[in-house]
């Protein structure tokens, strides 16, 4: 098992994302001989802790699974309300292309109104710093005592980081505003065309079998020998990608794999479930008005 580790550790020596893997590797199966061997070998190589290419990883989970549950649910509520496909493809691209929008657009404006506010903060807490630094050194000491450490290494520590500005402000920014330090590569309008792109591409699943029995024959949109298998296959289409989206979700945390998939299916299916019972509600209810009124 050791020279397993060593070999891999040679390859990753040249390569950071080898490193990596050989670290997460360690930590999910708590093997403290690898970790340490990984640590020893390659000290010198960054250790990102899959910030850097997990960048965008929530905003491609997050918009693709409100696409493709948002897009669902209006299927869901068309079906449950017994009322003609063909309305799906009406509803489903103009629900799938105003949401889009909508995520991409709030998704960017959210992620730049952090980056000003903290960039504010920053700012006032760097001018209280210049102007008065015995004050935020003796802030910053008391904020340590009460996370438990003591008087005298608390002094010792902010005393020795007041030296270094910068790391003294990233050190302030945390425990007195709770913000973690600025990333320079952070683009917000990025973030924002990545939601909309994965909210546009996860939410035309649901919609695909219906796309695609009204090109081979419009009619069967609606039924082919009085069965529909539209709704079907968008549901079976609609749980595997969900329990995908799920499934890529753990590889970014310490979930399994298939309890994360499983999860985000079954919250996936509530919402489309409801979404079809309000349906048939509303249309057994509105039918039934009709027919009084009718019948008057």
């Amino acid at each position: 098992q050791h020279y397993f580790i060593q070999s891999n550790l040679r390859m990753a020596e040249s390569s950071g994302p080898n490193r990596q893997k050989l670290v997460s590797q360690s930590y999910k199966n708590q093997d403290v001989e690898m970790s340490k061997l990984t640590h020893d070998t390659c000290p010198c190589a960054e250790e990102k802790h899959k910030i850097s290419q997990g960048q965008f990883i929530k905003s491609i989970i997050y918009g693709g699974l409100d696409g493709i549950v948002s897009t669902f649910v209006v299927i869901c509520s068309i079906e449950g309300g017994n009322f003609n496909p063909i309305f799906a493809l009406v509803l489903g691209f103009s629900n799938l292309v105003g949401d889009a929008i909508s995520m991409g657009m709030g998704d960017y404006i959210s992620a730049t109104a952090d980056i000003e506010h903290q960039k504010a903060e920053y700012s006032r807490e760097k001018w209280e710093f210049e102007v008065n630094p015995e004050g935020e050194i003796h802030e910053m000491i008391e904020l340590l005592e009460e996370r438990g450490v003591g008087k005298e290494d608390a002094t010792v520590i902010m005393r020795t980081t007041a030296k270094y500005p910068d790391i003294f402000m990233d050190q302030m920014m945390y425990y007195e505003l709770g913000f973690m330090p600025l990333d320079e590569d952070e683009k917000p309008a990025k973030q924002g065309v990545v939601t909309f792109l994965a909210f546009c591409f996860f939410g035309l699943v649901p919609l695909l079998s219906y796309v695609l029995f009204g090109l081979v024959h419009w009619e069967s949109i609606t039924a082919i020998n009085g069965i529909n298998f539209t709704f079907p296959i968008s549901c079976v289409a609609t749980a595997g990608t969900l329990f995908l989206l799920g499934a890529v979700k753990a590889n970014f945390s310490s979930e399994k794999w298939f309890l994360s998939g499983i999860k985000v299916t079954f919250m996936g299916a509530i919402a489309c479930a409801v979404a079809y019972a309000i349906g048939f509600v509303c249309s057994t209810y509105l039918m039934r008005e009709d027919e009084q009124l009718c019948d008057m």
